[in-house]
């Protein structure tokens, strides 16, 4: 009985092919043995034997079917009737105990005990009301109530491992479900990231572009020489292809250090940089989001603010680095949007940099000044 309930695999609850087999065989075997012992027959107590005996294998024979085919109503009444037609037969024959505790047995693999004691009990109060009409002493009774015990203990155990693995089933299912969320997350942050880098390496790029060809124009229309001006277009391109290379190293962290990026960039921008405390390798991202910020501050420097002084400030801190990019111009500050090159680009520069920051942890700040503009930046590293 404990190997046909253990050929059933509890997650899925799909039996082994040799566990009906073993039921019919282990059937056929408790069949004969009955026989055996009582002589079923057509006369007298003979065929009160050979209708229980029909009444339990039929049960059996069809609990096992609808255990297959999953109908619980059909299973409940095949249980019930060869528990009570084996406890009966038991007072003709003990073998009718295996009945008897086979009933227990899957009365508690298949309900809550509430309702599982009722048809488990079912066999011993069948031997008691049998040993009473057939006046036959009621011996087996105690030996009745053990064998419900025996199978409703397999069937409780058995219950606590299907339970257990259909508990490990919702698990895994749940961990599916948040690995397939997680990834979903990181798709959309990874798009969010390429979306920032392709404005931050073709925007900055482009602007810079156009600003000499609307000097290059200039100097066409006047007759002067353009090839200065054709360098400079030449020297941007190759740029941005360095910007562009510069990205992917970021990314896969073999990039130079913050400070380095920083002066390269002041450099090729007419800028100063001045750093400030003891300075020190950060993360990939910090860095690449602090590069990103100086350069869309000094962009919007050449697009709104055309020969202004800018300059830079890289100070390290106990837990974090703080950029500040502020630009000082003479004369009166131009109206928003009354410069050459402020109609350029998405208008998504600022937006792109303050998300970089957030993720990171950290906070953005751009405002005027007295005769300029300041961004400020500073993130936990």
């Amino acid at each position: 009985m404990a190997l046909v309930t253990a050929l059933t695999d509890p997650a899925t609850g799909v039996r082994h092919p040799l566990a009906l087999g073993l039921n019919v065989a282990s059937l056929g075997a408790l069949v004969y043995g009955v026989s055996t012992q009582a002589q079923p027959g057509l006369a007298g107590h003979h065929l009160v034997v050979l209708a229980l005996l029909v009444a339990s294998t039929a049960g059996w024979a069809g609990w096992l079917v609808s255990r297959g085919r999953d109908v619980p109503a059909v299973s409940a009444v095949c249980t019930v009737t060869f528990g009570l037609a084996g406890g009966a037969l038991t007072v003709f024959s003990p073998l009718g105990l295996v009945f008897v505790g086979v009933a227990a047995l899957g009365a508690t693999v298949a309900w809550e005990p509430r309702s599982a004691v009722w048809v488990a009990l079912s066999g011993p109060a069948a031997v008691a009301v049998a040993s009473a009409l057939t006046g036959r002493p009621d011996a087996y009774l105690g030996a009745a109530a053990a064998a419900v015990l025996a199978g409703g203990a397999m069937g409780f155990s058995r219950r606590q491992s299907v339970q257990a693995a259909a508990r490990e089933v919702e698990v895994q299912v749940s961990e599916a479900r948040a690995d397939a969320e997680k990834a979903r997350a990181e798709l959309l942050a990874g798009r969010n990231h390429l979306a920032r880098e392709l404005h931050d390496v073709l925007a900055h790029t482009l602007s810079a572009l156009s600003l000499q060809l609307e000097v290059l124009d200039t100097v066409v229309a006047t007759g002067g020489d353009a090839r200065e001006q054709l360098d400079m277009v030449k020297r941007l391109v190759r740029d941005g292809l360095d910007e562009a290379r510069g990205a992917v190293r970021a990314l896969r962290e073999d990039s130079p250090s913050l400070e380095t990026a920083l002066a390269a960039l002041a450099r090729d921008r007419g800028a100063t940089l001045a750093v400030d405390g003891r300075p020190r390798q950060v993360g990939p991202d910090v860095g690449l989001a602090l590069y990103r910020v100086a350069q869309e501050a000094l962009t919007n420097v050449v697009k709104h603010a055309p020969g202004a002084a800018a300059w830079m400030n890289l100070e390290f801190t106990d837990g974090s680095v703080a950029l500040a990019v502020v630009d000082e111009r003479c004369g009166p500050v131009p109206e928003v949007g009354t410069a050459p090159l402020s109609a350029s680009g998405g208008g998504y520069g600022v937006q792109g940099i303050k998300e970089r920051v957030l993720l990171l942890g950290g906070r953005v700040e751009a405002g005027p000044t007295g005769n300029g503009w300041r961004v400020y930046a500073e993130v936990p590293a």
